[in-house]
């Protein structure tokens, strides 16, 4: 990205998303997010920051703790999972082995749209959006997605907050700040 611009972008507090913004946010090929990540279960919850850097086709996500240290490095595209631990050891791995080393299942695939407040268009079949107040409601893959403080940065609105559950699992993303290609 060294001639790319980039720019932090946060305008307003916005209303919430129309049907044209999903298309506007799906044009965006490269884009980063800081936030603070809650996972919780019904034997544990782990509390942690993390970075996201999204570019052509592959999600590059640094989970850190509040002091900084890395805990793992995820690296994620069509061709696999490479994780790197928090000892710097790389490994290719499966979902189910990544969902076994972070002690629950996070679903990247859907993810990256969900943080963006689109739906996934990896899953075929009716999807259907609730608006609730300020909070959109939806449900895929067996996964109940809740989206929050919509703000506008730039042309698109974006959730500053992703709560998704599923069974006894609940992933919580809180977002400080978003970068996107301009």
């Amino acid at each position: 990205m060294a001639c790319a611009s980039t720019s932090i972008i946060k305008t307003e507090e916005s209303s919430l998303p129309t049907l044209h913004n999903a298309e506007k946010v799906l044009a965006i090929n490269e884009w980063r997010l800081l936030g603070r990540l809650s996972v919780r279960n019904m034997r544990q919850s782990w509390f942690t920051t993390l970075e996201w850097n999204h570019r052509k086709g592959i999600d590059d996500l640094t989970l850190s703790t509040s002091l900084g240290g890395v805990v793992a490095k995820i690296l994620y595209s069509k061709q696999g999972i490479l994780l790197t631990d928090e000892e710097g050891v790389l490994q290719h791995v499966s979902e189910e082995e990544l969902a076994s080393l972070l002690g629950y299942s996070a679903p990247l695939k859907h993810m990256k749209y969900w943080v963006r407040g689109v739906l996934s268009p990896e899953f075929q079949g009716p999807s259907s959006r609730e608006y609730l107040d300020d909070t959109v409601l939806f449900k895929q893959g067996g996964w109940n997605v809740q989206l929050e403080r919509f703000q506008t940065y730039g042309e698109v609105v974006l959730p500053a907050r992703v709560t998704l559950i599923k069974e006894d699992l609940k992933i919580k993303l809180v977002v400080d700040k978003w970068w996107m290609e301009k």
